[in-house]
């Protein structure tokens, strides 16, 4: 029995899963289109679907990404969660996981901002991330980020 247990969570961890698939984006975005976020200039008066932007954040003085900050509108109270993975599809960082309340104003205050660590707090490597929001169960959308 503690063979077959073992064996089980070997294959798990291989193959990148976890008991809420929280680290197989398929799973935990399932259809998600690759898209960029960089349009900010789309926030007006809000409406009633969900709008995101973002952009990298550099270090003051400097041309060194420090941030990946991130707006969102919610025309309702929904459950929304966000997360980055690496190109190989592995998760890096879950940034917000909440029932989050209608916005407002233009945008959520304050942004979610990721600090471009991965999971032991390390900076990530350069390379390409992807970062995807779903909010509510109608809004699923990601977002392409080279890290130079």
């Amino acid at each position: 029995m503690t063979l077959r247990v073992l064996t089980f969570l070997c294959l798990a961890a291989l193959a990148g899963c976890s008991a809420d698939n929280v680290n197989s984006p398929l799973e935990f975005f399932p259809g998600s289109q690759a898209t960029s976020w960089a349009d900010c200039g789309k926030f007006g008066n809000g409406g009633n679907v969900v709008q995101v932007c973002a952009a990298l954040v550099n270090q003051p003085g400097t041309m060194t990404p420090a941030s990946y900050s991130i707006s969102f509108y919610l025309p309702s109270p929904m459950e929304v969660r966000i997360a980055v993975y690496d190109a190989h599809g592995a998760m890096m960082k879950v940034l917000l996981a909440s029932n989050e309340p209608a916005t407002i104003g233009q945008f959520r205050q304050p942004p979610i901002e990721w600090d471009l660590t991965g999971p032991q707090g390390q900076r990530v490597p350069s390379g390409n991330y992807r970062v995807y929001m779903r909010a509510g169960d109608a809004f699923l959308s990601s977002s392409d980020v080279a890290i130079p």
